[in-house]
């Protein structure tokens, strides 16, 4: 059984889709961890969040541990979804400096993880100094970069060029973003994603996924020298796609843990996704259930030759 460490703020969000809006407890860590605990992982979470807030910490599964970050205020966002494509996302925030330092983590034997999971919102959840800390483990480390880019505009969240992405990804053994962080990440004009992915893994990381909704996702890994292209695979119901590149994140470093083969855990990875956004919330279904979908899929796939 894998041991994993998860790292990043937790959230107060307020949702609006379907012409509905609900809140609810938010942050990648918290979609990564349902992930995690249905696939049998051991998770261990890092997490911001005020004290008045610890109630939060209950929406979790229960056998996910925690080492708690108090800081004066949670983080609060609004992602409103006015049409049907995952990707089309309006996000509002309200947000402070709640950085997660190395004395945070100095109560914790980094070197009893398989993997190490960095999810920062912001610029400043996850600084330098923390990741640099970390990297010292020598323990795999997986970054959702979608943070580093992100920056606050009369409370609306922009996004901007990472001026420091080549001091923070020579640390990083995987990294993930969406297809329009890949079209702002580097500052420059590169048009096509697998050109973007190759040029990210010249700075460290070793395989760079690229989420594209309901284009499915893109992985450059350098050990093979390939790219390969991701199916999304067909929805039953498309319900709630808030956290679907943290779950597709957390799933992939599970099957990463058994398999070298990036294809392989895209296709999982997609899939969970996939089941993610059939119901309200976080990914709650199985392994023995992502794998039948599979399975039914290449079925399909191979008798509509």
């Amino acid at each position: 059984m894998s041991n994993f460490l998860i790292i990043g703020p937790l959230t107060l969000d307020t949702i609006v889709r379907d012409k509905k809006t609900y809140r609810s407890t938010g942050g990648a860590v918290y979609y990564q961890a349902a992930v995690l605990s249905r696939m049998g992982v051991n998770t261990t979470a890092v997490v911001t969040l005020s004290r008045e807030d610890e109630h939060l910490l209950e929406s979790f599964p229960d056998d996910v541990d925690f080492v708690p970050v108090f800081v004066d205020k949670t983080l609060k966002f609004e992602n409103i979804y006015p049409n049907h494509d995952p990707n089309h996302r309006i996000q509002n925030a309200d947000v402070t400096r709640n950085p997660i330092k190395p004395e945070n983590l100095r109560s914790i034997d980094l070197k009893e993880f398989d993997a190490l999971l960095i999810s920062a919102l912001t610029p400043f959840d996850v600084p330098l100094e923390t990741v640099e800390y970390l990297s010292k483990s020598n323990v795999p480390i997986y970054a959702g970069i979608q943070g580093y880019l992100r920056h606050i505009k009369e409370n609306k969240v922009i996004l901007k060029p990472w001026n420091d992405f080549k001091k923070f990804l020579k640390f990083f053994d995987v990294v993930f973003l969406d297809e329009v962080e890949a079209r702002v990440v580097l500052g420059t004009h590169i048009h096509k994603l697998e050109d973007v992915a190759r040029t990210i893994s010249n700075f460290g990381p070793n395989e760079v996924v690229i989420t594209r909704g309901g284009r499915g996702s893109i992985i450059y890994s350098v050990k093979t020298g390939g790219s390969y292209r991701i199916p999304a695979f067909p929805h039953k119901l498309r319900v709630d796609p808030t956290g679907l590149g943290d779950t597709y994140m957390a799933a992939y470093a599970t099957r990463r843990m058994e398999t070298l083969n990036p294809e392989t855990c895209g296709i999982f990875a997609s899939m969970v996704s996939t089941m993610k956004l059939e119901g309200e919330g976080t990914f709650d279904g199985t392994r023995t259930l992502v794998e039948s979908r599979i399975s039914e899929e290449d079925i399909i796939n191979k008798n509509s030759f």
